[in-house]
């Protein structure tokens, strides 16, 4: 059944395709708890995952002896190592300490006023702060509530239900300042 799914898939049935990766996507969160990537969410480590596994596919040759999974898992493991080694690089390390906006906004709402007080402009400051204010007041019980534990313990460690919120209130946070 493997074979078949594998050949159909190498033959450019995208069904195929996505039916295999979904298989083999819990290895690609496997990794994720296992590497830390600054600049990696969720979706990026998914994309990735699903590049190196459409490569590995196209390369694969059950001859070979190795599994496709097995194959995989290597390569997606050399592919994490390269982007650490990247991130790591010499000409990158300025960027180590930076925090963009949007991580202000999950580190907690108290911590974002240490944020915006850096601020030259009084206005620009009253307009972060109120747009803050705003979005803060169209999340629901639940997204407070996840997005509270989130500033506790690791997002890793969320039940999915909060897991879910978290991504709902910070979409919301972002979006109501892109409005602004």
């Amino acid at each position: 059944m493997q074979k078949k799914l594998i050949l159909t898939a190498k033959q450019g049935d995208e069904q195929a395709l996505e039916e295999l990766y979904h298989q083999y996507r819990p290895l690609v969160y496997a990794l994720r708890k296992k590497y830390y990537l600054r600049d990696l969410d969720e979706q990026d480590w998914l994309q990735e995952g699903f590049i190196v596994f459409y490569d590995c596919l196209c390369a694969f040759e059950s001859s070979h002896g190795a599994s496709l999974g097995s194959f995989f898992k290597r390569a997606f493991e050399n592919r994490v190592r390269s982007l650490i080694r990247r991130e790591f690089a010499y000409k990158r390390q300025s960027n180590i300490g930076a925090v963009s906006f949007e991580q202000t906004i999950t580190d907690g709402f108290e911590d974002l006023c240490e944020y915006t007080n850096d601020f030259q402009d009084p206005l620009q400051q009253i307009l972060v702060q109120e747009a803050f204010e705003e979005s803060k007041a169209s999340l629901s019980n639940l997204e407070l509530e996840a997005l509270s534990l989130c500033l506790e313990k690791p997002i890793e460690t969320l039940d999915p239900s909060l897991f879910s919120a978290y991504n709902r209130s910070r979409r919301k946070i972002i979006a109501s300042f892109n409005d602004k």
